[in-house]
């Protein structure tokens, strides 16, 4: 039997069973498309829109070149919409995209262009694209910046004086940077160094004091994720050193709730990456009292965690779900990760 009837048999099976309800108690999890629908999707990326639709992006292998796809949930609905293309280009690969919905609504869709040289040289180059229909129709994609050679993983964050940074990172010197926008994500300025060396991917968050607090992807010996901290807003960097989170090389991304504490997505391993957990701070990072795991099946991969609040309060994280064979959808609240 053909992998096309495969996909047509999993694409009706996964259409008939009932997604989860929202009076379902938490945690709640189900997967945004079949298993074989879609080939190799992975590093997704999560946004809500005002009216509470959920936006979900990926990208997957598309001959020739990998593209950016994407799903909706409509708010009210319990199920997501089949997945689309939201961004394609003929000659380059398309990875890593990131969706940002500015202080305006404008929703911004980040990725990264790869263009492969000789010798297997991979040049990249951050792109980006706006919305006034939070997705549904786009401006001409362009540059975002002068960052050549960078990528994006993780989501930019709204500082306390008006000003959007972006994590980005660099394969070329395995390197951890950020670019910083003054006018809601238009124009981009840097890149500013996190790390120069040995870490990649960082995810950031603004404390209470201003300062910013990063942690970085690494996968060399102790296995601990890097963090730095900036005490101007991100113009520069200080206080590198080895977290006292667990990191088998692989991404990883924070966020700053509601409440004040800080939730994090990350393989709770120095080795295995068939374990994706939930961790919780109620100081800002500096310790990581509560976790909880999300999946731990032996021999299978689960990773590549992009994580939001939503309005109500509740925690969404998506992932590159068993070894890259769909998109999984994962909805919980602080006091899960508690328990």
């Amino acid at each position: 039997m053909s992998k096309k009837i495969f996909a047509a048999i999993g694409l009706m099976l996964f259409l008939s069973a009932p997604a989860f309800a929202e009076a379902e108690s938490l945690p709640k999890k189900e997967l945004i498309f079949a298993p074989g629908l879609i080939t190799s999707p992975h590093a997704p990326s999560i946004a809500e829109m005002p009216d509470g639709e959920l936006f979900v992006v990926w990208h997957a292998s598309w001959f020739p070149k990998a593209v950016i796809m994407g799903s909706r949930k409509p708010a009210g609905s319990d199920k997501w919409t089949l997945p689309s293309v939201v961004n394609r280009t003929r000659k380059y690969g398309n990875k890593n995209p990131v969706l940002y919905l500015n202080k305006d609504k404008r929703l911004f869709l980040f990725w990264t262009e790869e263009k492969r040289l000789i010798f297997k040289v991979i040049r990249d180059k951050i792109r980006m694209k706006t919305s006034s229909d939070f997705g549904r129709t786009w401006d001409e994609p362009r540059d975002a910046g002068k960052l050549t050679w960078f990528l994006t993983r993780t989501h930019p964050v709204d500082l306390d004086d008006g000003r959007v940074i972006l994590p980005i990172y660099t394969d070329l010197s395995t390197s951890s940077a950020a670019a910083i926008s003054k006018d809601g994500g238009f124009t981009w300025s840097g890149p500013k160094y996190l790390l120069f060396l040995f870490g990649i991917q960082p995810t950031i968050i603004q404390r209470s004091d201003s300062t910013l607090f990063a942690l970085m992807r690494t996968g060399m010996w102790p296995r601990l994720a890097w963090q730095a901290i900036s005490y101007n807003r991100g113009q520069s960097w200080k206080d590198r050193r080895w977290s006292n989170i667990q990191n088998p090389g692989f991404s990883l991304e924070m966020i700053k709730l509601k409440s004040g504490n800080v939730a994090l997505a990350f393989n709770d391993s120095k080795t295995d990456r068939s374990s994706l957990s939930l961790a919780l701070s109620c100081d800002e990072g500096r310790t990581w009292p509560y976790v909880r795991t999300i999946e731990c099946k032996a021999r299978h991969v689960y990773g590549y965690p992009s994580i939001i609040q939503d309005k109500r309060g509740l925690i969404h994280v998506v992932y590159s779900y068993d070894n890259r064979t769909s998109i999984a959808h994962f909805v919980t609240d602080e006091e899960w990760i508690k328990g």
